[in-house]
């Protein structure tokens, strides 16, 4: 072998062995990478489970109260009795608002699948606008609203969700001047689209801040202007602007104000369709309702509320216990509630069968559950239940059990 040729096969050597050295670097920095990812997968598992469960254990208790202080008879109270009553209703609904935003951090988190209709988003858009007429007032600012036909593909609640977010945003911003809130037509890539814009007057955010307000826990405003607020409102709007693929943005010039803008694909209108039929939403007086819950507070909560509708409601602590009350004293229910947080030993569908057979009606039957779209759920509903999620509204509940 030649001095040249050993001199080429030692360098042959010394660059093969820099590539596995290299090769080696790079595995074990994916190897890092990996582990790094799992553990923040693994971070924000619990995270996220721990919302679930804090928000889970703090509901029923909050719920209860807010039932209590619903069934309240305000008529023959004194005025200092009358006013601490209204203190804690405010208080309640504060709570009620910090609450509610951990539960959707924690739904959002867990990748809730999205309920998509054809929507007049028009009408969506209107219909929130003429709701929050009287919201912008209290803030010191005119709503405006600039709309057009447009039909798009959705999930009417989790559109309404962000719309609601961004606008409440908007009103604590725009000092107590005007807020717009439109429907622009755009082509995009050569397809026609949809973009729902809330304008608002105040300061502006500064370009290197634009993408942190998307974030959780973020408030950028001095504390006067949202003393209630965890800084979750637009992190909200991005989690669920990323589970319907409709993009969320931002434009923005400091001190001139912003415009939040929601973008959505159009679809042709739909074929005209028939009214849907009135509801008479008053409830019959001494409506029987059978209420099955194993938590003795909520229990308590909603048969106060139902007393102070006129109802008779009788509380069981499972739908077996509830039949052989009803089928020995002959006492039977017009309508039945049931607490969806029951384990499933608890909810016997046979045993609510019986029960109907046993009244010879077909009963109103309500659910009242934190997930909707499990397998439990999903039976339940076909067997006939209406589904509530927690927390439920009194007007809700009214509303249904009135159903004739």
């Amino acid at each position: 072998m030649t001095p040249i040729t050993l001199l080429l096969s030692l360098a042959l050597l010394f660059l093969i062995f820099l590539l596995w050295r290299k090769s080696k670097e790079q595995q074990n920095l994916s190897k890092q990478i990996f582990s790094l990812s799992k553990q923040n997968k693994e971070s924000v598992a619990k995270k996220t489970k721990f919302l679930a469960t804090a928000s889970h254990d703090l509901q029923q208790p909050h719920q209860a109260l807010g039932l209590f202080l619903a069934s309240i008879n305000m008529q023959n109270l004194d005025l200092e009795t009358t006013n601490i009553i209204n203190k804690a209703k405010d208080a309640h609904a504060t709570t009620s608002k910090l609450l509610n935003q951990l539960l959707d951090i924690s739904r959002l988190d867990t990748a809730e699948k999205p309920a998509l209709k054809q929507l007049a988003l028009h009408e969506l858009v209107h219909n929130i606008g003429m709701k929050f007429m009287p919201i912008a007032a209290s803030y010191g600012v005119e709503l405006r609203i600039w709309q057009r036909d447009a039909y798009v593909q959705s999930d009417a609640i989790m559109l309404e969700r962000m719309l609601t977010n961004i606008l409440l945003n908007a009103f604590r911003h725009a000092k107590k001047a005007n807020v717009l809130l439109a429907i622009r037509k755009k082509n995009i890539a050569g397809e026609p689209h949809w973009q729902v814009e809330v304008y608002d007057t105040g300061i502006g955010i500064p370009d290197d801040k634009q993408q942190l307000i998307f974030q959780e826990f973020t408030k950028l405003s001095k504390p006067e202007l949202s003393p209630t607020g965890l800084g979750l409102g637009l992190a909200i709007v991005k989690r669920l602007s990323d589970i319907l693929g409709h993009p969320v943005g931002l434009r923005s010039r400091f001190g001139r104000g912003s415009c939040f803008f929601i973008t959505l694909k159009a679809v042709q209108a739909p074929q005209p369709m028939l009214d849907a039929p009135y509801v008479d939403s008053v409830i019959r007086q001494r409506m029987k309702v059978a209420v099955i819950n194993d938590n003795m507070m909520m229990r308590d909560g909603l048969k106060t509320l139902l007393a102070s509708w006129g109802c008779q409601a009788k509380a069981f602590q499972s739908s077996t216990s509830a039949l052989k009350v009803i089928n020995a004293k002959s006492w039977y229910p017009d309508a039945i509630i049931v607490d969806g947080t029951l384990e499933s030993t608890q909810l016997n569908l046979q045993d609510i069968q019986d029960i109907r057979n046993l009244t010879g009606q077909d009963l109103p039957m309500i659910l009242i559950t934190k997930e909707t779209e499990n397998t439990f759920a999903k039976e339940v509903e076909s067997f006939g239940f209406t589904l509530l999620r927690h927390p439920i509204e009194a007007n809700v509940l009214r509303d249904i059990l009135g159903e004739q």
